[in-house]
């Protein structure tokens, strides 16, 4: 008992799946102690027709360099779908915030307007204001004429500012 080595070969394989580890059938057989098929050299390599087919349902770990490479292939495929997916959800959900966002924004911009409405005045004093600015361009040099325009026109702004004032206060 553990005084002489045993002959057995033990064959783990890993699967697709991370983290689990598949034990072929027998190992399984000589585990429960029940007798071994018919042994194959360890050193025989595989005929042509038993390379890369599973034997009893579990893969071999033997294939040929063109189906390493369409497993391999394959698996970079199905990765790349999965990562696909994950982006398009991804982005679908980055959407759907934008748009919220982008309705939450018009909302509180409406708020805004309407809490702050925004006046229109009508120029006050337009007529004036315009022979103010004539009269400057006539005379730029001389603008001393242009003193009964310009008094003309703070008088109207003032007379304005005082009325609209009084209708604030009696509103």
């Amino acid at each position: 008992m553990g005084g002489s080595q045993s002959t057995r070969k033990v064959t783990l394989e890993q699967g697709d799946m991370e983290g689990v580890v598949k034990v072929s059938s027998s190992v399984v057989r000589r585990m429960r102690g029940e007798p071994e098929e018919e042994p194959t050299p360890a050193d025989a390599p595989p005929s042509e027709s038993e390379a890369g087919r599973p034997r009893d349902g579990v893969p071999r770990e033997t294939l040929l360099p063109h189906e390493q490479k369409a497993v391999l292939h394959e698996a970079l495929q199905e990765r790349d779908r999965y990562w696909q997916d994950k982006l398009h959800s991804v982005e679908e959900k980055n959407a759907q915030l934008n748009q919220l966002t982008v309705e939450q924004f018009n909302k509180a911009a409406e708020e805004v307007e309407a809490k702050f409405i925004k006046q229109h005045y009508k120029p006050v004093c337009q007529d004036l204001q315009e022979a103010v600015m004539t009269c400057y361009i006539e005379n730029p040099k001389q603008t001393l004429n242009c003193a009964q325009q310009t008094k003309a026109f703070t008088n109207c702004v003032e007379n304005a500012r005082l009325s609209m004032l009084q209708l604030k206060a009696s509103s």
